[in-house]
Order: structure tokens, then C-alpha cells, then sequence
């Protein structure tokens, strides 16, 4: 089921109020919104654009894992936003976890939330499609697909192969439990792969080379000889040369 709205707060906070008011479905849920006023990425980041201007929704589902494993969906919700663009010949990368990028310039976020209570996750995205501009402040980091190829996006079509692309990707996630079936797909798709990369890790930052993920997702860091596993919830990771 879809939902559509002209605005919202966030279309994670409105997932959230349908489960807080009782809603339980084995389906999945898809809420979208023209304009967000108190949109929002990772770590609490504020994401505000144009009404229109963005494909913003979310999406609420009742996986078939275990909540600490949820955090590989949202992976695989990257991927399916890159197949989904890619069938519309865009070519976009995957920053890792979930940072799709566009000539080293992010293109699209994606923010996933478990609701403990019910066993439901809410993963929420966000892809600049058909701004004109961006602010100065996010100029240098930040693109819209417009901007890249001249091309107004349709996000209805976009959205529907985003969701079906994603409903079969998470079929491969059952099968086995991690993301073995993908992640051959995933690292292609990854820009950093074979790249120096920085890990800003609280405990201290470092730089290695990008080798792929493990099954679970956890980005795979060579430091001479040791290879370090990095979980996204933890830490960020920047390319040693611009966004990516």
C-alpha cells in the first residue's frame, strides 16, 4: 500500500504514529509526501528541499530477521535505489552504507529506524531529482539528478522499481539470512572499493583501503596487515579526495 501526502513532518515520523496507533501488517507500507518540514538523515542531520523538487518516502516493513540484523536492509535499499536508477540509465554509485553518489557528489540518503515494540523497521529515503540548484553550503557535496543530466525524473515510475527492486533483493536476504547473494553486487556498485579511505572513529581516526563488506555489511578496512571491520552505526567514512 501506498500512501500519498502533499506534507508531513517526516515520513518516518508518520510510519511511526501508524505503529504507535496499532498498525501491524505483514505488507509493506510506503508513505510519501511532497514536502517534508522537519525532515531528517543520519545522526540527526536536518534534510529540507523544494516541495516537488525530491522523491521523499518511507518505507515500514516486518522482516524476517532478527532486529540486529535490520541494519543490513538498509544496504539493500541502497542497491535498489541504484538498480532502480540505473534502469533509467543513470549511473550512480554506492557511498557506503547507503550514500548514493553521482560523479563524487550525494545524490541520495537513506535512514533506517527499528521500532523495537513491534518488530516493524522504517527505512526512509530521500533523492534529489529535480533541483534546479543547490545551496551554496551543499554545492560542492551535493547533486540532484537534473543538475547531472538535464532530465526531469517521474517519481512515480522511480519509486515503483525502487519498491520492486527491493521486495526482490530482500527475497535474496531471506534466503540466507545476511547479504552473501549480494554482496558480490553491492561492492561493484561501491566507489570507495580498492580506495584509501578515512575512518572517523571516535576512538581515533585512521586511514586503509577499502576491501568490500563482510555477509553482514560491515565495511572491510585493510591496515597492513590486519583488516579492520567497520559497523556504520559506529563511525563515518570519507574517500581521502572529495565526498566520496
Amino acid at each position: 500500500m501506498i500512501i500519498n501526502l502533499d506534507e508531513v513532518d517526516s515520513t518516518n515520523e508518520y510510519l511511526k504514529r501508524m505503529s504507535a496507533d496499532g498498525y501491524d501488517s505483514d505488507e509493506m507500507l510506503t508513505v510519501t509526501a511532497q514536502y517534508q518540514n522537519s525532515g531528517k538523515g543520519r545522526r540527526g542531520r536536518s534534510w529540507v528541499t523544494e516541495p516537488g523538487s525530491a522523491l521523499m518516502f518511507s518505507v515500514m516493513i516486518k522482516p524476517r530477521l532478527s532486529l540486529s540484523d535490520c541494519s543490513m536492509l538498509t544496504l539493500v535499499m541502497a542497491l535498489a535505489v541504484k538498480k532502480a536508477l540505473s534502469d533509467m540509465d543513470i549511473e550512480t554509485g554506492i557511498k557506503w552504507p547507503n550514500d548514493i553518489v553521482m560523479n563524487q557528489k550525494k545524490l541520495c540518503g537513506i535512514l533506517t529506524e527499528a521500532l523495537s515494540e513491534t518488530g516493524q523497521i522504517i527505512i526512509g529515503v530521500g533523492i534529489n531529482t529535480n533541483q534546479e540548484y543547490m545551496p551554496e553550503e551543499l554545492s560542492q557535496t551535493a547533486t540532484s539528478i537534473l543538475l547531472q543530466t538535464d532530465d526531469c525524473v517521474d517519481h512515480d515510475s522511480l519509486l515503483d522499481s525502487i519498491l520492486f527492486h527491493f521486495d526482490e533483493l530482500c527475497k535474496k536476504v531471506y534466503e540466507t539470512n545476511d547479504l552473501s547473494l549480494l554482496k558480490e553486487e553491492y561492492e561493484q556498485a561501491l566507489v570507495s572499493k580498492n580506495g584509501e579511505v578515512t575512518v572517523l572513529d571516535p576512538e581515533g581516526e585512521y586511514n586503509g583501503i577499502c576491501k568490500g563488506i563482510d555477509n553482514t555489511g560491515q565495511l572491510l578496512v585493510e591496515c597492513g596487515n590486519d583488516i579492520k571491520k567497520v559497523y556504520a552505526g559506529e563511525v563515518s567514512v570519507r574517500g581521502i579526495y572529495g565526498y566520496v
